[in-house]
């Protein structure tokens, strides 16, 4: 059995049905307050300044420790001579060439087909 309630309430008439308080007004100011407040600080905010006082506070924090001491053992490692493998040639292909390849791959088929359509020898009886 199942039983399915639809209440079909406007968010302001349920505060209203709960008791709850409404704070709409309250609401409307602190988002006035921190528009005044934000659009102050911006006038007066000066990025090379922010960035100077909390460099510090960042090469101090861990995750910075941590990523500077990565990056230190990652170039030391690149310091090390890595010999690097050879580069294979490459040359293009002249229809010529493509022609030969072509027949010495159709002479290793036939060889394989005469391989498998050899008649077993008669000493195996």
């Amino acid at each position: 059995m199942q039983i399915r309630i639809e209440i079909d309430v406007k968010p302001e008439e349920l505060r209203r049905f709960l008791g709850l308080p409404d704070v709409a007004g309250l609401q409307e100011d602190l988002i006035s307050f921190l528009r005044d407040k934000l659009g102050a600080a911006a006038e007066t905010f000066d990025p090379s300044s922010f960035v100077k006082d909390n460099l510090q506070t960042l090469r101090q924090s861990a995750p910075w420790q941590l990523l500077v001491s990565a990056k230190a053992r990652s170039s030391a490692s690149a310091a090390a001579p890595v010999e690097k493998p050879a580069a294979k040639r490459t040359r293009k292909r002249s229809a010529k060439t493509a022609d030969t390849t072509e027949a010495k791959t159709a002479r290793r088929r036939k060889a394989a087909k005469r391989k498998v359509a050899k008649p077993a020898s008669s000493s195996e009886t």
